[in-house]
Protein backbone atom coordinates (compact mmCIF):
# COMPACT_ATOMS: atom_id res chain seq x y z
CA UNK A 1 0.00 0.00 0.00
CA UNK A 2 1.64 3.43 -1.11
CA UNK A 3 -0.21 5.86 1.55
CA UNK A 4 1.74 3.11 4.34
CA UNK A 5 4.53 3.71 2.50
CA UNK A 6 3.96 7.38 2.51
CA UNK A 7 2.97 7.75 5.98
CA UNK A 8 6.54 5.39 6.83
CA UNK A 9 8.51 7.63 5.08
CA UNK A 10 7.12 10.56 7.09
CA UNK A 11 7.69 9.10 10.67
CA UNK A 12 11.25 7.71 10.28
CA UNK A 13 12.80 10.15 8.21
CA UNK A 14 15.64 11.60 10.01
CA UNK A 15 16.64 14.30 6.87
CA UNK A 16 17.17 17.87 7.69
CA UNK A 17 13.55 18.45 6.07
CA UNK A 18 11.89 16.06 8.70
CA UNK A 19 13.38 18.04 11.50
CA UNK A 20 12.13 21.01 10.41
CA UNK A 21 8.78 22.55 11.23
CA UNK A 22 5.33 22.15 9.13
CA UNK A 23 5.59 26.28 8.36
CA UNK A 24 8.47 26.45 7.24
CA UNK A 25 8.44 23.67 4.76
CA UNK A 26 4.45 24.47 3.86
CA UNK A 27 6.11 27.80 2.91
CA UNK A 28 8.48 26.11 0.41
CA UNK A 29 6.17 24.03 -1.11
CA UNK A 30 3.73 27.00 -1.88
CA UNK A 31 6.64 28.80 -3.51
CA UNK A 32 7.20 25.48 -5.54
CA UNK A 33 3.52 25.46 -6.41
CA UNK A 34 3.82 29.13 -7.67
CA UNK A 35 6.57 28.72 -9.49
CA UNK A 36 4.89 25.44 -11.19
CA UNK A 37 1.18 26.93 -12.12
CA UNK A 38 3.44 30.57 -12.89
CA UNK A 39 6.01 29.23 -15.56
CA UNK A 40 4.58 28.42 -19.06
CA UNK A 41 7.46 26.34 -20.83
CA UNK A 42 9.20 23.26 -20.61
CA UNK A 43 13.12 24.26 -19.82
CA UNK A 44 12.00 26.30 -16.20
CA UNK A 45 9.64 23.37 -15.65
CA UNK A 46 11.81 20.87 -15.83
CA UNK A 47 14.54 23.06 -13.64
CA UNK A 48 11.63 22.82 -10.79
CA UNK A 49 11.27 18.91 -10.99
CA UNK A 50 15.00 18.66 -11.30
CA UNK A 51 15.37 20.92 -8.17
CA UNK A 52 12.46 18.83 -6.24
CA UNK A 53 14.13 15.14 -7.66
CA UNK A 54 17.49 16.81 -5.46
CA UNK A 55 15.16 17.30 -2.61
CA UNK A 56 13.48 13.64 -2.45
CA UNK A 57 17.09 12.43 -2.56
CA UNK A 58 18.12 14.62 0.41
CA UNK A 59 15.11 13.34 2.68
CA UNK A 60 16.34 9.87 1.45
CA UNK A 61 12.37 9.00 -0.44
CA UNK A 62 11.93 5.96 -1.52
CA UNK A 63 11.55 6.87 -5.44
CA UNK A 64 9.84 3.35 -5.96
CA UNK A 65 7.01 4.36 -4.13
CA UNK A 66 7.17 8.12 -5.25
CA UNK A 67 7.19 6.82 -8.99
CA UNK A 68 4.24 4.57 -8.16
CA UNK A 69 2.47 7.64 -6.75
CA UNK A 70 3.17 10.03 -9.73
CA UNK A 71 1.42 7.39 -12.28
CA UNK A 72 -2.04 9.05 -10.81
CA UNK A 73 -1.68 12.40 -12.04
CA UNK A 74 0.38 12.04 -15.23
CA UNK A 75 -2.50 10.27 -16.41
CA UNK A 76 -4.48 12.28 -16.11
CA UNK A 77 -2.74 15.11 -16.62
CA UNK A 78 -1.74 13.21 -20.49
CA UNK A 79 -5.75 13.35 -20.78
CA UNK A 80 -6.01 17.44 -21.03
CA UNK A 81 -2.40 17.31 -22.63
CA UNK A 82 -4.63 16.05 -25.69
CA UNK A 83 -6.24 18.69 -26.12
CA UNK A 84 -3.22 21.32 -26.15
CA UNK A 85 -1.60 19.29 -28.17
CA UNK A 86 -3.32 20.40 -31.42
CA UNK A 87 -1.82 23.65 -30.67
CA UNK A 88 2.05 22.64 -30.04
CA UNK A 89 4.02 19.72 -28.81
CA UNK A 90 5.32 21.96 -26.22
CA UNK A 91 1.92 23.06 -25.09
CA UNK A 92 1.22 19.43 -24.18
CA UNK A 93 4.78 18.18 -22.79
CA UNK A 94 3.44 21.67 -19.83
CA UNK A 95 0.54 20.55 -19.15
CA UNK A 96 2.07 17.28 -18.27
CA UNK A 97 5.31 18.70 -16.29
CA UNK A 98 2.59 21.37 -14.18
CA UNK A 99 0.71 18.22 -13.38
CA UNK A 100 3.77 16.15 -12.34
CA UNK A 101 5.67 19.01 -10.62
CA UNK A 102 2.40 19.84 -8.75
CA UNK A 103 1.98 16.42 -7.40
CA UNK A 104 5.62 16.58 -6.40
CA UNK A 105 5.84 19.09 -4.58
CA UNK A 106 2.48 17.82 -2.29
CA UNK A 107 4.44 14.61 -2.07
CA UNK A 108 7.56 16.33 -0.57
CA UNK A 109 5.19 17.28 2.19
CA UNK A 110 3.83 14.16 2.95
CA UNK A 111 6.89 12.22 2.69
CA UNK A 112 8.67 14.79 5.22
CA UNK A 113 5.84 15.46 7.65
CA UNK A 114 3.72 13.11 9.74
CA UNK A 115 -0.04 13.69 9.66
CA UNK A 116 -0.03 14.31 13.24
CA UNK A 117 1.61 17.35 12.32
CA UNK A 118 -0.94 18.02 9.34
CA UNK A 119 -3.78 18.05 11.80
CA UNK A 120 -2.50 19.74 14.43
CA UNK A 121 -2.03 22.64 11.61
CA UNK A 122 -5.51 22.23 10.71
CA UNK A 123 -6.89 22.55 14.22
CA UNK A 124 -5.48 25.63 14.52
CA UNK A 125 -7.77 26.86 11.86
CA UNK A 126 -10.79 24.33 12.05
CA UNK A 127 -13.16 23.10 14.35
CA UNK A 128 -11.67 20.52 16.78
CA UNK A 129 -14.35 17.91 16.22
CA UNK A 130 -13.26 18.36 12.22
CA UNK A 131 -9.87 17.55 12.97
CA UNK A 132 -10.57 14.87 15.38
CA UNK A 133 -12.95 13.31 12.88
CA UNK A 134 -10.10 13.17 10.65
CA UNK A 135 -7.42 11.48 12.61
CA UNK A 136 -8.96 8.93 13.35
CA UNK A 137 -10.78 8.11 9.63
CA UNK A 138 -6.98 8.57 9.44
CA UNK A 139 -5.90 5.69 11.76
CA UNK A 140 -8.87 3.30 10.78
CA UNK A 141 -8.21 3.77 7.27
CA UNK A 142 -5.05 1.70 7.27
CA UNK A 143 -6.58 -1.06 10.12
CA UNK A 144 -9.66 -1.94 7.67
CA UNK A 145 -6.76 -1.89 4.63
CA UNK A 146 -5.06 -4.52 6.50
CA UNK A 147 -8.14 -6.67 7.22
CA UNK A 148 -9.44 -6.36 3.66
CA UNK A 149 -6.54 -7.79 3.07
CA UNK A 150 -6.22 -10.66 5.15
CA UNK A 151 -9.84 -11.47 3.74
CA UNK A 152 -8.88 -11.21 0.31
CA UNK A 153 -5.98 -13.61 1.04
CA UNK A 154 -8.55 -16.23 3.35
CA UNK A 155 -10.70 -16.39 0.42
CA UNK A 156 -8.15 -16.93 -2.33
CA UNK A 157 -6.61 -20.03 0.15
CA UNK A 158 -10.07 -20.86 0.44
CA UNK A 159 -10.99 -21.06 -3.51
CA UNK A 160 -13.33 -18.29 -3.39
CA UNK A 161 -11.71 -16.82 -6.10
CA UNK A 162 -12.39 -18.15 -9.96
CA UNK A 163 -10.86 -16.31 -12.68
CA UNK A 164 -13.58 -17.40 -15.08
CA UNK A 165 -16.52 -17.46 -12.44
CA UNK A 166 -17.75 -14.11 -12.38
CA UNK A 167 -20.81 -14.70 -10.32
CA UNK A 168 -18.63 -16.38 -7.79
CA UNK A 169 -16.54 -13.73 -7.60
CA UNK A 170 -18.87 -10.70 -7.44
CA UNK A 171 -20.75 -12.97 -4.65
CA UNK A 172 -18.05 -13.35 -2.54
CA UNK A 173 -16.71 -9.73 -2.68
CA UNK A 174 -20.11 -8.16 -1.62
CA UNK A 175 -19.64 -10.95 1.00
CA UNK A 176 -15.91 -9.18 2.04
CA UNK A 177 -17.90 -5.25 1.91
CA UNK A 178 -20.87 -6.52 4.27
CA UNK A 179 -18.19 -7.95 6.63
CA UNK A 180 -15.69 -4.96 6.39
CA UNK A 181 -18.66 -2.68 6.78
CA UNK A 182 -19.69 -4.27 9.93
CA UNK A 183 -16.19 -4.55 11.25
CA UNK A 184 -15.52 -1.12 10.68
CA UNK A 185 -18.83 0.09 12.99
CA UNK A 186 -17.60 -2.24 15.29
CA UNK A 187 -13.97 -1.02 15.52
CA UNK A 188 -15.75 3.06 15.37
CA UNK A 189 -17.16 1.95 18.38
CA UNK A 190 -14.71 0.28 20.13
CA UNK A 191 -12.37 3.22 19.95
CA UNK A 192 -15.05 5.72 21.08
CA UNK A 193 -15.04 4.02 24.53
CA UNK A 194 -11.25 3.76 24.29
CA UNK A 195 -11.13 7.17 24.13
CA UNK A 196 -13.22 8.34 26.65
CA UNK A 197 -12.01 6.33 28.82
CA UNK A 198 -8.82 8.15 28.15
CA UNK A 199 -10.63 11.51 29.02
CA UNK A 200 -11.51 12.38 25.49
CA UNK A 201 -13.99 15.17 25.72
CA UNK A 202 -14.42 16.56 22.29
CA UNK A 203 -10.84 17.31 21.31
CA UNK A 204 -7.44 15.99 21.18
CA UNK A 205 -4.76 18.59 22.68
CA UNK A 206 -1.94 19.12 20.55
CA UNK A 207 1.39 21.03 21.95
CA UNK A 208 1.78 23.90 19.37
CA UNK A 209 6.13 24.59 19.20
CA UNK A 210 5.80 26.16 15.85
CA UNK A 211 7.63 29.79 16.84
CA UNK A 212 10.60 28.16 17.95
CA UNK A 213 12.44 28.03 14.46
CA UNK A 214 15.46 25.86 14.47
CA UNK A 215 18.62 25.59 12.18
CA UNK A 216 16.48 23.00 9.92
CA UNK A 217 13.93 25.58 9.48
CA UNK A 218 16.54 28.03 8.22
CA UNK A 219 17.83 25.90 5.64
CA UNK A 220 14.10 25.18 4.39
CA UNK A 221 13.41 29.55 4.68
CA UNK A 222 16.32 30.11 2.50
CA UNK A 223 15.70 27.53 0.36
CA UNK A 224 12.04 29.02 -0.57
CA UNK A 225 14.00 32.20 -1.06
CA UNK A 226 15.90 30.44 -3.54
CA UNK A 227 12.90 28.85 -5.01
CA UNK A 228 11.31 32.19 -5.50
CA UNK A 229 14.75 34.49 -6.65
CA UNK A 230 15.04 31.83 -9.56
CA UNK A 231 11.91 31.40 -10.14
CA UNK A 232 11.58 35.25 -11.20
CA UNK A 233 14.84 35.15 -12.94
CA UNK A 234 13.05 32.28 -15.17
CA UNK A 235 10.32 34.13 -15.99
CA UNK A 236 12.38 36.94 -16.95
CA UNK A 237 14.42 34.57 -18.68
CA UNK A 238 11.90 32.90 -21.06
Amino acid sequence: MHLSAVDQMANNGNSVFHRAGIPSKLLMVLTLLAGIIGSGNVISLSILIGFMAIMFITARARFKEIVHLLIYPVVFSSLFALFKLQESWTAGLVVILKGTGAALATLFLLVTTPWIEIFALLSAYLPGLLVDIFLFTYRSFFILIDRLGNLLRSIRLRGGYHSFNLFMNIKNMAAVVGLLILNSFEMSERMYKMYMLRGYNGGIPVVRNWWKLTYADGIVIALSLLIVFGTVIMWRLW
